[in-house]
């Protein structure tokens, strides 16, 4: 009954009448021979691209087996939860589950490993994350706590669009493997794009999905997690005007985002704008994330003005990423950098889009990248969120972490497990999520933090003034300095 009403807003979304103003079969230049860089396609599209790795891969495996331990004490009754920690703000309050981004890398890594393996363990585990977005979608379409930081908020971009994609990666796989009942978490995803993106966040006159139907926002990375998902949809669905009518000329605006010639801002994609207003700031990480939409954009239409967008975005990044393998926060107009927090976690994702442009010439070496990444798994088996925390806004930082440095967030290392199972052999030792505990501070007082399989426990001289265990979406014990955001 469930899979059957959802079905229902396949056929509306079908009953889009711009969908009439195109043939409704894929065209063949959907995987074009790039014939410039004289170098031939990948024919998987929908993981990220095979990379040859300077890392042994023994270590890649054993950094996913562990993560997938850790994983496994995040997931409650309603999903993957826990606390955030993020550029904009922490969330430590809140640490239920929450049905945005970290979806997308949870459902694609597990995905890979059972491709890879053809263990059903893997793809158990890849739907019971799917189920947890069936189960939270709610009758107006979004998803319950969507907004990442701002849970138990709700937020369309990019969250429930990398949740959308993961849903849709899911499904392709099932069905391309004649597995049954893939069509639910199609329905589910198509129910979001249609009622939320295409109808609330879609400007026609603009042509571009902005952040918020109240605003005129429009934020490049946050856009091509949608444009991602409507290429994945309209290759499953044979539709092609979901491309032609929305992905396209978003990616086109994502390029009129994009610095062409001006040296070492070269290829930065600009953070965002305001109607005419651009945000001069440019954000490696989400530089990094416009570039598999971009990728994906030149394989339907084989026009080069994506694929070079893409490559200019990677060079930037590769530009600025330091020989130990850090990248700054933010780079300014003038090239002035916000250093701090250096991303960890997060890295996978830079490695991703890498990846996905190595067939077309990039080669980079992001070895101390990679080695970085694995470098920020420590005994719980998750994997750091970043370093440098409380140096933001130009602060000193102190000789021990920041709380939220060291502090493993499930909507980060998503994007680590992703890239790292792409790179994994097939078969995963079996191991368990160990005790993990180190000094830290937070904002001014040293802490000692200590994360079990079954809790995150942070004390001082006076005992414990934050406990939070696993599962539940309330922290037991959150002194007022955990409130602060």
């Amino acid at each position: 009954m469930i899979a059957r009403r959802r079905s229902d807003f396949v056929q509306l979304l079908l009953s889009d009448p711009r969908r009439r103003q195109h043939s409704s079969a894929l065209e063949a230049s959907m995987t074009p021979s790039p014939t410039k860089f004289g170098v031939e396609m990948c024919v998987n599209t929908f993981g990220a691209a095979a990379e040859q790795t300077t890392s042994p891969p023994t270590a890649i495996t054993a950094a996913v087996a562990r993560l997938d331990a850790w994983l496994d004490t995040m997931h409650g009754e309603d999903g993957y939860s826990g606390p955030v920690a993020h550029w904009w703000q922490q969330n430590l309050l809140y640490t239920g589950a929450g049905l945005d981004w970290r979806y997308e890398g949870i459902i694609a890594g597990y995905v890979e490993l059972w491709q890879r393996s053809g263990d059903q363990r893997w793809l158990a585990k890849a739907r019971r994350a799917g189920d947890d977005l069936l189960r939270g979608q709610q009758i107006n379409g979004h998803y319950h706590a969507s907004a990442f930081e701002a849970n138990p908020a709700i937020a369309a971009l990019p969250h429930e669009a990398a949740a959308d994609l993961g849903l849709l990666r899911l499904a392709t796989a099932m069905r391309n493997a004649g597995q049954p009942d893939w069509e639910p978490y199609v329905a589910c995803a198509v129910r979001n794009i249609r009622m939320i993106h295409l109808e609330q966040l879609w400007n026609a006159d603009a042509h571009v999905f902005y952040s918020s139907a109240q605003t005129l926002l429009f934020v490049p990375a946050q856009a091509a997690a949608l444009c991602e998902a409507l290429f994945m949809l309209a290759e499953m669905i044979g539709e092609a005007y979901l491309i032609k009518e929305y992905a396209l000329p978003t990616l086109n605006q994502i390029l009129a985002h994009q610095i062409v010639d001006k040296q070492q801002l070269t290829g930065a994609i600009a953070y965002s704008s305001c109607g005419s207003q651009v945000a001069a700031k440019y954000f490696p990480l989400s530089v990094a994330r416009c570039v598999p939409a971009l990728v994906r954009g030149y394989r339907w239409c084989s026009d080069e003005r994506y694929i070079e967008g893409a490559l200019r975005a990677m060079h930037f990044v590769a530009r600025w990423t330091e020989p130990d393998g850090t990248l700054p926060a933010v780079v300014y107009a003038n090239r002035r950098v916000a250093r701090y927090p250096v991303w960890i976690a997060s890295l996978g994702d830079v490695l991703r889009a890498a990846a996905e442009l190595r067939p077309f010439g990039f080669d980079h070496d992001f070895s101390a990248v990679k080695q970085r990444l694995l470098n920020g798994q420590d005994a719980s088996g998750g994997i750091q969120t970043a370093a440098g925390f409380a140096g933001q806004a130009g602060r000193s930082v102190p000789e021990l972490p920041d709380v939220r440095d060291v502090l493993h967030v499930t909507g980060w290392c998503d994007k680590a497990f992703r890239y790292l199972a792409s790179q994994a052999e097939p078969e995963l030792p079996i191991v368990a999520s160990n005790t993990f505990e180190t000094d830290c501070t937070f904002r001014g007082q040293v802490l000692r933090l200590t994360e079990t399989p079954d809790l995150l426990e942070i004390s001082r001289a006076d005992g414990v003034c934050y406990r939070w265990r696993k599962g539940e979406p309330w922290p037991e014990i959150a002194k007022w300095e955990f409130w602060l955001r």
